[in-house]
């Protein structure tokens, strides 16, 4: 079966089983949110239209990543996010920011050092609060922790609730929830599950790595007793992976995939597969003769399949937050307002 069918037949079964007990419709409508995933916050007129339209009233910041330093010998953050001459946070929306951790951070860490890093997390948070200008009335951690760095995450995650005194939520990915048992449930309020990133990491042609209709099915089971309150991120952006001798060497999100068919070094090899006929630079990354680039869009349909798919497996009644990855012109004009309404709708 190709990736089309599968999409139409997730969609088509997502739907029918919403129908045949409970209802994404019923209970309370849930909180719209998006994630912005840019060093530099701000908001163009497309982008602010989309937030009033479709009464968007959360936007989780990614403020910085948190990284470890081998010169340094220390943890650091990087790529903290900055304010655009002339942007202001709109007064109807509420910005949550996240933290992005790596795993290299957990690795090093020792536990005595935990209260005091939670504190310097916690005191660049406000120093990011400060310049974007908002306040913090939750924290939201970003860590792809496994059951080996689970102990400093879990631990770090107590610290930052003693140092911050604001609710912590947790994103949540899905082999977290399939093997909790390995991987532990974090110790936070609420979690955000991320229903993508779920295909395989391979540069073969036909591999879908942000939503794939067949490899989400095998993680559905497990979310429907998850021990935490569950929110939700849907897909709506595209990356271009880059590939050399058979191997994912990059994924670059900041590239527009409509860009690729006007470059002369690429010469096309379908409508979604370029090869590079001699090296160049490509938004500073260099792309060597005979590297491949994929791309990989989610469209409209890839988003509301997967819409589709979780409806029957979130609790009735439960207050909930659905969040689309991630707030930028691009993925806007891509789906339109009407289809992103439609996606929030079926997930209420």
């Amino acid at each position: 079966m190709n990736r089309p069918d599968l999409v139409a037949l997730a969609l088509v079964v997502g739907l029918l089983a919403g129908c045949g007990g409970r209802e994404a419709q019923d209970g309370p409508r849930a909180r719209r949110a998006f994630y912005y995933w840019r060093t530099v916050f701000t908001l163009t007129p497309v982008e602010q239209a989309a937030l009033s339209a479709l009464h968007v009233d959360r936007i989780y910041l990614r403020v910085f990543d948190l990284a470890w330093d081998d010169t340094d010998r220390t943890v650091t953050p990087l790529g903290p996010v900055v304010l655009g001459a002339g942007t202001v946070v709109p007064a109807s929306v509420e910005i949550v920011p996240v933290v992005y951790i790596k795993n290299d951070v957990l690795k090093r860490v020792t536990t005595a050092g935990l209260p005091m890093l939670a504190r310097k997390i916690w005191a660049d948070v406000q120093t990011r609060a400060s310049v974007i200008g908002f306040r913090t009335r939750e924290l939201q951690l970003d860590c792809d922790w496994t059951d080996s760095t689970r102990d400093a995450f879990f631990g770090l995650t107590r610290e930052l609730a003693i140092a911050s005194t604001v609710p912590l939520s947790s994103t949540i990915r899905l082999h977290q929830v399939k093997y909790r048992e390995r991987t532990g449930v974090p110790p936070v309020g609420r979690g955000t599950l991320m229903f993508y990133n779920m295909g395989t990491f391979s540069a073969d042609r036909d591999a879908r790595m942000i939503f794939d209709a067949e490899s989400a099915a095998k993680y559905l089971a497990r979310i429907d007793d998850y021990p935490l309150p569950l929110d939700i991120a849907l897909p709506i952006w595209s990356w271009t992976v880059h590939t050399r001798d058979d191997l994912v060497i990059d994924l670059m999100q900041s590239t527009d995939p409509a860009e690729l068919p006007r470059l002369d070094f690429l010469a096309a090899e379908g409508p979604d597969r370029f090869v590079a006929t001699r090296s160049a630079f490509l938004h500073g990354s260099m792309i060597r003769e005979g590297d491949v680039l994929k791309i990989e869009v989610t469209g409209p349909a890839e988003t509301q399949a997967a819409a589709a798919m979780l409806a029957p497996h979130l609790s009735d009644g439960s207050a909930r937050t659905i969040t689309l990855f991630d707030l930028s012109e691009r993925n806007l004009t891509r789906h339109g307002t009407d289809q992103l309404e439609t996606t929030f709708r079926s997930l209420r």
